[in-house]
């Protein structure tokens, strides 16, 4: 009862919002206007995340001018009100603050099917009724689970590259790993010397896993891959950065 109210909420708001549209430009009254700014979903600039030129220009000749967003709820319950704000800014408010043009608009209803224990086809089949019924038109439905095997061989190839490594460490070892890293590092950008405010433990970093031997890690990734060992017993960890 209380995600049916939510959802009508919503909608309702959803269609007096539609009223303000005037019907010779479809464009919001100036009433109800949207304020279009050019950065208005700009992240953080990371050098290390900065796509070069060949790969944008891929992108441009791929997309043109269309604009994607996707909305990915994991069909692990029924909508609530959260999911239908993300609804709206998904399906438009995101597009309406970066003024993309309402033909080169475009949003994916992706479900996250990354947990069988805990999703059915009850909440499958749920999400998308609601989705219908507040009137959003998805460009496509995917799911994540059609990327597991392209994701499991991504996994292999950094294995063999030796960017990845199966790692046995415990939650709280990997806690105190990351905690010493931490240390070192904001040491190192406050001119202090990291060796005296954050000894370095050997068995924490790099520890003792991180420069096993590609087949080593092929081994145990394959009996991962097949269910042989515990949840949790091992995980696939990718080199990163300490330093």
């Amino acid at each position: 009862a209380y995600c049916n109210l939510c959802l009508r909420v919503t909608l309702n708001t959803h269609k007096a919002q539609a009223k303000t549209m005037t019907a010779k430009d479809n464009k919001p009254a100036a009433a109800a206007e949207t304020t279009v700014t050019s950065n208005a979903l700009a992240a953080r600039e990371l050098e290390w995340a900065v796509n070069p030129p060949c790969l944008l220009e891929e992108h441009r000749k791929a997309n043109g001018s269309i604009i994607r967003t996707r909305f990915p709820p994991e069909p692990n319950g029924y909508l609530h009100i959260g999911h239908a704000k993300s609804m709206d800014f998904n399906f438009s408010l995101a597009f309406e603050k970066l003024g993309v043009a309402p033909e080169n608009r475009r949003t994916i209803f992706r479900y996250d099917d990354t947990n069988p224990e805990a999703e059915t086809e009850e909440y499958i089949d749920s999400l998308r009724r609601d989705l219908e019924w507040l009137g959003w038109t998805p460009e496509c439905t995917t799911h994540s689970s059609d990327n597991f095997q392209a994701l499991y061989d991504l996994a292999v190839q950094l294995i063999k590259k030796g960017l990845a490594y199966v790692c046995d460490m415990t939650k709280d070892e990997m806690v105190a790993q990351r905690d010493l890293a931490k240390r070192r590092s904001n040491a190192r950008h406050v001119g202090k010397d990291p060796d005296a405010e954050a000894p370095l433990d050997p068995a924490l970093l790099p520890g003792r896993n991180r420069d096993t031997s590609a087949e080593r890690n092929l081994r145990l990734f394959e009996n991962m891959r097949m269910g042989m060992y515990d949840e949790g017993t091992y995980t696939l960890r990718l080199k990163m950065d300490f330093e």
